[in-house]
């Protein structure tokens, strides 16, 4: 197997070659990590006016691409530790790119580090790809180089880099993190429209925008926010006078009754809408979803049927036993409510 040690003494002839024998990278094989690079054949000079070990990162997005970014780290020498150099407290990321399976025009072997997709129009990154290939056959010992591509064009650059697992990755920067479904202030016309059409105050419900944001189908997100801002502005024109954020508590409820029978089928499917998400906001959100959990941890073992339903009973009693006494909860309140409980009449609103 080869070492590290051993690249960083071979010149740049035999890192091309070993390039050209390089062997396949499972892409899997990298996610979530973030790897030490070396920089290798290089001039001392050259090392010492720019630097000699990075780290390069491997994250999966959740529409399934591959990217990774850069990460510039203090220069502790080549067997130092790796301490990224930190801009406001956290890492500093430059580069972002995409990581592509082989097969890309001139990359047959490998995969390809491509940072044109998050490369501005005048930034000279856009024309360089990074191919990489393992230096032995399932090894974890990389291979690359940086080219300049210029149409159908390639032009090597001296930029010869070696990468190694080095640890999981901490830090994620904003370029990849999700984007939020919607803006802080529609957030907060959002949850008045909920807390209305429950006809209930919402605790805290952050872990739902977190799931919308990172797994919402591309239309979910556009969709939301007409409907939000559709039904906000929405009570102006039916005799209220103001936007719905702008109702007190029982006005919210009132307006929300309005709406649900408003005698357009378009408000009514918006409303529609906004109720199912109301309902997985609430499961969502602090104290419902622990409560759920402790309430079906608290049923007690089914005992026997004996035929005329008895041991179901008896299972039904044991549960209710078991439980603890009823408190109102934000859920019983909205199931209570009369904006809520027309999506459990058959003759309601949807």
């Amino acid at each position: 197997m080869t070492t590290l040690h051993e690249l960083r003494t071979l010149p740049a002839r035999e890192l091309e070659r070993l390039l050209a024998d390089g062997h396949p990278i499972d892409p899997s094989s990298l996610e979530g990590w973030a790897f030490r690079g070396t920089v290798l054949a290089t001039p001392r000079l050259v090392q010492r006016l720019t630097w000699t070990t990075f780290q390069k990162t491997f994250h999966r997005l959740a529409d399934g691409r591959l990217v990774g970014w850069n990460v510039r780290l203090e220069q502790t020498g080549l067997d130092g530790p790796s301490r990224p150099l930190l801009d406001g407290g956290v890492p500093r990321c430059v580069w972002p790119y995409e990581v592509l399976p082989c097969g890309q025009p001139g990359f047959e072997r490998g995969l390809v580090i491509d940072y044109a997709p998050f490369a501005g129009a005048l930034d000279t990154m856009r024309f360089v790809k990074d191919p990489l290939v393992a230096v032995d056959e399932g090894g974890e010992l990389l291979l690359g180089v940086s080219y300049a591509v210029l149409g159908a064009r390639r032009v090597p650059t001296p930029t010869w880099f070696a990468l190694h697992r080095d640890q999981p990755i901490s830090y994620v920067p904003p370029l990849f993190e999700p984007a939020p479904a919607l803006r802080e202030f529609e957030r907060r016309w959002a949850d008045a429209l909920f807390e209305g059409l429950l006809g209930t105050p919402l605790p805290k419900h952050e872990r739902f925008w977190q799931l919308i944001a990172a797994h919402a189908p591309a239309l979910v997100k556009p969709g939301l926010r007409v409907a939000v801002h559709a039904l906000t502005m929405l009570p102006l024109s039916m005799g209220f006078g103001r936007p719905f954020f702008a109702l007190d508590a029982q006005s919210r409820v009132t307006c929300a009754e309005a709406m649900a029978a408003h005698p357009s089928l378009t408000v009514k499917q918006l409303v529609s809408t906004l109720k199912v998400l109301a309902c997985f906001a609430l499961l969502e959100s602090e104290g419902v979803r622990a409560g759920l959990v402790r309430a079906g941890t608290a049923a007690a073992p089914a005992s026997p049927d004996d035929g005329r339903g008895n041991g179901a009973v008896e299972s039904t009693q044991g549960v209710r036993a078991a439980a603890p006494p009823a408190t109102p909860t934000a859920a019983t309140s909205a199931a209570a409510s009369p904006a809520t409980a027309r999506l459990h009449s058959p003759g309601g609103a949807p």
